[in-house]
């Protein structure tokens, strides 16, 4: 019984969580807005001349994100010894399209990256509904516990939200680039735009979101039913 308790690994919490989660987002951030700037330093360590010239800050930071969100990966399913599902999801997304950034040198396929992964989730939320499967439960992974009911309510709204979040995206990085050359590496104007509204603009929005949903969470979460039970069971 000790042997599979320590199989199943231990979940990410706190800071270790923290940079599983936000830390790819970091170092995608780090060399999208400084790494003109840390190029030159970080090649004169090793004797070499680096430069990152106007337009080619995106392929820089997808080529620096990828690995990063890789050894995130890696050490959640060494930390966890599971695979997280929405981390898998998202990860293969990441890889492909990230790949078809750099190979075809064109950024259209990242900027559709958050259009394709929360046009998935509405389609899997969707499908959930309509086949009576609770797939929301899956995705968030044991972080609470509610009955079907509450679950189904919990994902209509989420089902919504993302489609939302996903037109939301189309229209905002087709308006922002619309003047640019997305399949040559001169600058666009709009990009740090696009970049500020996916990073700080849509995590501030979803943490909103999320926020609004914790009246319905707490509603149905099993809490003051197990402690009545408790108190019930208890000698007079």
């Amino acid at each position: 019984m000790t042997g599979t308790t320590i199989n199943q690994g231990q979940r990410l919490t706190g800071g270790a969580k923290l940079a599983v989660d936000m830390g790819p987002l970091a170092v995608f951030m780090i060399a999208y807005f400084l790494g003109q700037r840390l190029a030159p330093f970080a090649g004169g360590l090793i004797g070499e001349d680096w430069s990152i010239a106007d337009g080619e800050e995106m392929f820089l930071a997808v080529g620096l994100f990828m690995p990063a969100f890789l050894i995130a990966f890696i050490y959640s399913v060494w930390k966890e010894r599971r695979v997280a599902p929405m981390l898998l999801v998202t990860g293969v997304i990441v890889g492909v399209l990230g790949s078809l950034t750099l190979i075809l040198h064109n950024k259209t396929f990242f900027y559709m990256k958050p259009t394709i992964v929360y046009a998935l989730f509405t389609s899997v939320l969707t499908a959930g509904i309509v086949t009576r499967q609770n797939f929301l439960k899956i995705l968030f992974d044991g972080a609470f516990h509610m009955p079907d009911e509450a679950w189904r309510k919990l994902t209509k709204r989420y089902a919504i939200f993302f489609a939302v979040l996903a037109v939301a995206n189309e229209i905002a990085w087709r308006y922002f680039m619309r003047d640019c050359d997305l399949a040559g590496g001169a600058a666009c104007s709009g990009e740090k735009h696009w970049v500020n509204l996916k990073v700080f603009g849509f995590t501030i929005i979803s943490l909103v979101f999320t926020g609004f949903q914790a009246p319905l969470i707490a509603k149905h979460m099993p809490r003051e039913e197990d402690e009545s039970g408790k108190s019930d069971q208890s000698p007079s």
